[in-house]
């Protein structure tokens, strides 16, 4: 007794409560994402179920007959309950027979939508409520298509729009459409039949019964559902034996709606990937729901830039691999990634959406660049830059783990040997007074400062940092496997005179509508997290040292009108060629630019190069033309700004012919290899130290949000 009363109050109130308006869900919604800007999309990020909603008129009156037959064929007579299914289904599990669901389509659109899937009986009861209440309200017509709007069936599709574009290729309204080549996309009824009937039955288990996930069990449903159509009169036998032999017509396409066009894949899925992570669980709605745009870090006139110098100077497919990331010093903003990963099978360039991005998944030996932190941990002992040390062509260092006991490291140039200055020695790469240096101060602290300015290094499968700092040649990168978005924030952390900045890829997301408020959405903005990590006067003296690697040492080929903090560096047999550059005002950015192959070979041998490749070869004049590249850019859009005629640039010129295009790129690749100033020559005077502040943040005040460097 007390359960009909239960019952019959839950009922009741199920009714009296039921909403007034009875709609299918509205599809979820891309998440727009924006430049630092405010306004340039560059690309969007898809919600993980694709929803489309039709009106009636677009779904074929066969598609409704299929689905009518595999699942209520009483449909068109009960009134949203159907009392004869339901004890049919209650006898059956009383008596231990098969069990069969006892719900109309009505009850599973309003389970689906409002009541949810618990298996409760107060759930059957509201759920029975809800249905008499809306057949009361709507035409079966409206219920039915309804119904098959708001329908999973299986692979993220919703509804049978999203499911025909998705297993078939076609529109629903398109369900009889041949595609088949040769055949003039003619019309074919039975080729309807097949397909609804196909989507029809897998409609009871989408997730296990689709014909991608279970091609056979999917083929015996269909055929379910077509002897149901026979039964209740809506086909033939023989209507339905010829669209049951159409089984290439059903095999699924699994057609994906296309990529939008962007020129930063690689910041678009990280993106993804970022925002996901915040979004997840319960929180994804929030995501899909509201239209967000996200206002991203990226400065789509430097990732054009980097896109286009990048493979200007390595262009052919016998070339390596390359990697450009770009961080801005003040705020840790990632301004630019691009990457051209070279495939030896398909010989493509070009990154594939949610492959492997090489600026923050390549780890590589840093060669030289760990310099400067050797140089930073010098200074804080107490050493200074004009501290002058001989460096022999080699040395001969003691070490038990080679063959001989000793460990020889040699300078990459018969110049470079002498006596140097710690700066000089910065400027012209000297190894052999660079590793004794490393050794002296402490290879741990070294490798302790480079993880706290934001290297990211690979993990073993403990989860610990394959970053040891044993090895004697620990001084030359050996073990410092780094990514270049990391390096490139490294070094911002020297040019930020010694305060760190972790990346960040986002710094607002708005609504579109009124699902989300704009303080709802703080939650998920990601914090700027600084730390110092040197002293002011540390750092700034490491970047007056770089300064000298640019204008008069290894990295003469990365010179720009403004100065530039950088190092080159280069592993053995040129497996890794690295140039890290900064600049202050008006940038305030600091480029890392990596190349090299991806099984480890040398570099020496690439075809149509002259000479060898080192770090301040190609990778300097990738740096160097990214910022000629972006000059002509802001320079186009000022004259298109002001009406001027833009100046024609060498890429403007007609396309030469395959011969002189040859030796252009040969021209191009032909490395300008600087001699190294002999020792005791007048070097460059240091850029002036600035005004330094008492407050534990950057000197360099942080730009507002969107600023371009």
């Amino acid at each position: 007794m007390l359960a009909l009363l239960v019952g019959a109050s839950t009922f009741v109130g199920g009714l009296l409560a039921a909403p007034i308006d009875f709609a299918v869900p509205p599809p979820a919604k891309s998440a727009l994402l924006l430049a630092s800007d405010g306004r340039t999309q560059f690309a969007t990020i898809r919600p993980p179920e694709r929803r489309d909603i039709v009106p009636a008129k677009d779904i074929p009156q066969v598609m409704r007959r299929a689905i009518i037959s595999a699942e209520d064929e009483r449909f068109l007579e009960h009134k949203g309950v159907d009392p004869l299914a339901t004890v049919r289904a209650a006898y059956r599990d009383l008596t231990g027979g098969r069990k069969q669901g006892g719900s109309t389509l009505t009850q599973q659109y309003v389970k689906n939508v409002y009541v949810g899937n618990d298996r409760t009986a107060i759930r059957k009861v509201k759920e029975a409520a809800l249905a008499v209440r809306l057949e009361n309200r709507l035409s079966k017509d409206q219920i039915l298509t309804d119904y098959l709007n708001a329908l999973y069936l299986g692979n993220g599709v919703y509804g049978v729009q999203a499911a025909s574009r998705y297993y078939f290729g076609v529109d629903v309204k398109n369900l009889d459409l041949d595609l088949t080549p040769g055949r003039n996309k003619r019309r074919d009824p039975n080729l309807a039949l097949a397909r609804a009937t196909m989507l029809a039955g897998i409609a009871p288990a989408p997730s296990a019964w689709n014909p991608v996930k279970d091609f056979a069990t999917a083929r015996v449903r269909q055929r379910y559902t077509l002897n149901q159509m026979i039964k209740i009169g809506f086909v033939t036998s023989s209507e339905a034996s010829s669209a049951y032999t159409r089984k290439s017509a059903v095999i699924p396409v699994k057609e994906q709606p296309p990529e939008l066009p962007t020129n930063a894949p690689e910041f678009a899925d990280l993106m993804q990937a970022q925002l996901k992570g915040r979004f997840s669980g319960e929180k994804e709605d929030v995501l899909f729901r509201g239209g967000l745009r996200v206002r991203t870090t990226l400065d789509t006139d430097l990732q054009e830039a980097a896109t286009r110098a990048l493979r200007e100077v390595i262009p052919d497919d016998s070339h390596p691999q390359g990697a450009v990331a770009a961080i801005d010093i003040r705020s840790g903003d990632v301004r630019a990634m691009t990457t051209l990963r070279r495939d030896p099978k398909t010989k493509t360039t070009e990154y594939k959406r949610n492959g492997l991005n090489l600026t923050t998944s390549a780890f590589r030996s840093t060669g030289s660049t760990i310099k400067p932190f050797t140089l930073a941990v010098a200074l804080q002992q107490g050493h200074s830059l004009s501290e002058r040390r001989y460096g022999p062509q080699c040395n001969h260092i003691p070490d038990p783990t080679e063959d001989d006991g000793y460990y020889d490291p040699c300078n990459a140039g018969d110049s470079e040997s002498g006596t140097f200055s710690l700066r000089k020695a910065l400027a012209l790469s000297v190894n052999t007074i660079y590793i004794p240096l490393a050794n002296e101060v402490g290879r741990t602290k070294i490798r302790d400062l480079m993880l706290k300015a934001g290297v990211k290094v690979d993990v073993d499968e403990q989860g610990k940092p394959k970053f040891s700092a044993a090895p004697k040649s620990f001084g030359l990168g050996t073990t410092a496997e780094v990514t270049p978005l990391s390096l490139a924030n490294a070094y911002a952390m020297l040019v930020n005179h010694g305060v760190h900045t972790e990346p960040r890829f986002f710094s607002d997301i708005k609504a579109t509508d009124n699902t989300a408020s704009d303080a709802s959405l703080k939650e998920f903005l990601p914090t700027v997290q600084r730390k110092r990590v040197l002293t002011p006067e540390v750092a700034d003296e490491v970047t007056e040292a770089m300064e000298d690697v640019v204008t008069g040492g290894t990295g003469v080929a990365a010179r720009q009108p403004f100065p530039v903090y950088g190092k080159t560096g280069t592993t053995n047999e040129a497996r890794d060629a690295w140039f890290v550059g900064c600049a202050r005002a008006p940038q305030y950015v600091c480029i890392a630019t990596w190349m090299g192959y991806e099984d480890h070979r040398s570099m020496h041998d690439i075809a149509g190069v002259r000479g060898l490749v080192y770090g301040g070869t190609l990778p300097a004049k990738v740096f160097a033309r990214t910022f000629e590249i972006l000059r002509e850019i802001q320079a186009d859009r000022a004259a298109r700004l002001s009406g001027r005629k833009p100046v024609m640039k060498a890429s403007d010129e007609p396309s030469p012919s395959p011969t002189r295009r040859r030796r252009r790129v040969r021209a191009t690749l032909a490395p300008a290899q600087a001699s190294p100033a002999p020792a005791g020559t007048a070097q460059a005077s240091p850029a002036p130290r600035p005004q330094q502040s008492s407050q534990p943040v950057p000197v360099i005040p942080s730009p507002g949000a969107g600023a371009s460097p």
